[in-house]
C-alpha cells in the first residue's frame, strides 16, 4: 500500500465496514429475539463497533497499511467471537445465517452480468488487504464468472469448537444469497472453486 491515503483505502475500509455492520445485524438479531448470549448487552456491547466515522478522521497516515490490517484483525475477531458465544450457549446457526441472508438483501444493486455480480460481492466482501491477492479470476463471461480463492484468511479467527472456519462460509453463502436474490444469479463454492452463474 502507499504513503498516502487514495481510493484504495476507501474501498477497503468500505469493506471492514460492511462486515461491521453485518456483525451488529447478528447481534441486533439476537437482542432482538431472546437469544442467551446477548439477554444481558454486554456480547453486543464487547462485539459491535458503532465507531464507523469517515476513515480519514481516524486513519494512521504514518502507518496506512498497518492501522488498516489491525482494523480487519479486529473486526474479523469480534465477528467470531460473537457467533461463537451465540453458538456456543445454544444452537442459533440458522437464524444466524437468515439475519446474514437479510443484510445482503440490504446491499443489492442492479446486476445484468455475472461480472456485476462480481463486483458486487468484490466490493462488500472482506478478503484482508489487496496485497493478500486471495481472489484469482480464471473465467469472465457475462453469465458464467468463476475465480479460485486461492487462500483463507478467515480460519485463524473462528478457532473456538463452536464456530470452526465451515461455520464463517455458511454465514457468507447466506449473505451473498440475500445480496443476489432476484439478480438471476446464483452462488457456487467448491472448496474455493467459486463461481456466479
Amino acid at each position: 500500500m502507499s504513503a498516502f491515503l487514495g481510493p484504495i483505502h476507501y474501498w477497503l475500509y468500505n469493506k471492514i465496514k460492511v462486515q461491521e455492520d453485518l456483525t451488529a445485524a447478528i447481534a441486533e438479531a439476537g437482542s432482538r429475539n431472546g437469544w442467551a448470549a446477548l439477554k444481558d448487552g454486554s456480547l453486543k456491547a464487547e462485539c459491535v463497533d458503532n465507531d464507523l466515522a469517515p476513515l480519514e478522521t481516524q486513519i494512521d497516515t504514518a502507518n496506512i497499511h498497518g492501522w488498516l490490517q489491525a482494523r480487519i484483525d479486529d473486526a474479523e475477531a469480534r465477528y467470531a467471537r460473537l457467533v461463537s458465544e451465540i453458538l456456543k450457549q445454544e444452537p442459533r446457526l440458522e437464524e444466524i445465517t437468515e439475519a446474514a441472508f437479510l443484510y445482503g438483501k440490504s446491499l443489492r444493486t442492479t446486476t445484468e452480468t455475472a461480472m456485476d455480480a462480481y463486483r458486487l460481492l468484490d466490493e462488500s466482501l472482506l478478503d484482508g488487504m489487496p496485497c493478500d491477492n486471495v481472489n484469482q479470476v480464471t473465467q469472465n463471461d457475462a453469465r458464467d464468472f468463476r475465480w479460485q480463492r486461492t487462500a483463507d484468511l478467515h480460519g485463524k479467527y473462528w478457532t473456538d469448537p463452536a464456530a470452526p472456519p465451515d461455520v464463517y462460509y455458511q454465514i457468507r453463502e447466506a449473505m451473498i444469497r440475500g445480496m443476489l436474490e432476484d439478480t438471476g444469479f446464483d452462488f457456487i463454492d467448491e472448496s474455493g472453486s467459486c463461481r456466479i452463474a
